[in-house]
């Protein structure tokens, strides 16, 4: 009966973790590699980015335009719960109407469009945005996050620019813009 109970006792543990392993995060860090390109972080994952519907609880960003964005986004995260729960703490100030961008801006890292490559929010757009919504932020106590520090976003290369309804023009900064490629609509 020992034997036997060991036996036993080292198929479930093992049968344990074997299903332990095929739960594991579908996006595991495999290395860092600088020349990739395809996400600021440099790392890649063991799967391809995944193209998902945009669900419906994903208030911020469900009628974004779009209906299908991709995983891991642009903020790296990797489940669609991460990103419900890191989107769902900026509605509020979504809904303070602070700036006619935030939105737009939030969600191309939250639920960026599924394109060949990933294309980031550009550096005028995150500037304006956190310039008219970071009083908001600091009245409750908040800054700007470093995650969405905008000197980490493009400024000559291709862009997201916030277009407003029936233009025809992306919306662009007051001062001159300095970006060609960035007013390039997608």
């Amino acid at each position: 009966k020992g034997q036997s109970q060991k036996f036993s006792a080292m198929i479930l543990i093992w049968t344990f973790g074997l299903l332990a392993c095929s739960m594991a995060n579908e996006y595991d860090y495999v290395s860092f590699q600088s020349d990739i390109g395809s996400y600021q972080s440099g790392r890649f994952y063991t799967k391809p980015p995944q193209c998902v519907n945009i669900p419906e609880d994903l208030r911020l960003c469900h009628n974004v335009g779009y209906n299908k964005m991709v995983l891991p986004n642009l903020l790296d995260h990797e489940t669609m719960a991460e990103v419900k729960q890191q989107a769902s703490s900026w509605v509020p100030l979504w809904n303070k109407n602070c700036h006619a961008g935030l939105q737009v801006f939030l969600c191309s890292l939250f639920a960026p469009v599924c394109l060949d490559r990933p294309i980031f929010p550009c550096r005028w757009l995150c500037e304006s945005v956190r310039d008219a919504c970071e009083p908001i932020m600091r009245y409750f106590g908040f800054y700007w996050p470093e995650m969405l520090k905008c000197d980490k976003f493009p400024q000559n290369d291709v862009c997201i620019a916030m277009t407003s309804p029936n233009a025809t023009e992306p919306t662009k900064p007051q001062e001159k813009e300095k970006c060609f490629s960035c007013s390039t609509k997608l």
